[in-house]
């Protein structure tokens, strides 16, 4: 377990020397991804109908989480992308999840830094979510607010576009430790005059504690 994790924490120093990471097919921005107004509202009629769908044909207790994760892109032009979140989470079933996230995000490449603050809701969905392991579909859209613009000729205010494929393990007292790998888009849609965005792809990993059964 100490190896991986050294492994997990080096993944940065690594990496930053590509020029970029490969995507998987279908999320950079492809026919899985969030990445703009069209997929977003695509995403949320999705995801509103399996909420209906959890609960009222699904009998089943709600599992709500704490979880805290940390996430490494690599942009365009090599910029890298830090991000530290922490979030409520309620899994309304066994294949659906709804997360609340507040995130820190900070950037540094081309000699060009900075840092800002966002909340992202996201969705989640599990291809086997009674097993102990669970691969996992996870997209999520909010609203970043950054201390400088980002990108250099942007905007302080964009848009957070994620979409990620994972795996999630179950420990034997219900914490869950997921992995996911997937693309970052982020532009504030056309709001200003300069909309240059930021795409990448990156890697996280989340920790989640279990905190309470509920019927809602």
């Amino acid at each position: 377990m100490r190896s991986i994790v050294v492994a997990l924490l080096l993944l940065p120093v690594t990496i930053q020397a590509q020029e970029g990471l490969p995507p998987f097919p279908g999320v950079d921005e492809g026919a899985f991804s969030v990445y703009d107004q069209t997929s977003f509202l695509t995403m949320m009629g999705v995801a509103a109908l399996s909420y209906g769908v959890s609960e009222f044909m699904f009998d089943e207790d709600n599992l709500n989480f704490y979880q805290a994760g940390t996430t490494y892109y690599l942009g365009q032009d090599n910029t890298s992308i830090f991000m530290e979140s922490f979030s409520i989470e309620k899994r309304l079933s066994s294949w659906y999840a709804i997360t609340l996230e507040l995130m820190a995000q900070q950037w540094m490449g081309n000699g060009y830094s900075g840092a800002g603050v966002g909340f992202i809701p996201r969705y989640r969905w599990y291809l086997l979510g009674k097993k102990k392991w669970s691969p996992f579909l996870a997209t999520g859209a909010g609203v970043f607010q950054g201390f400088k613009k980002f990108p250099e000729e942007g905007s302080n205010f964009t848009f957070h576009l994620t979409t990620h494929l994972g795996l999630e393990y179950t420990l034997n007292n219900t914490n869950r430790l997921r992995l996911s790998y997937g693309h970052l888009h982020q532009s504030n849609n056309g709001l200003f005059p300069s909309n240059p965005g930021m795409v990448g792809n990156g890697l996280n990993v989340t920790y989640a504690w279990y905190w309470k059964t509920t019927r809602w």
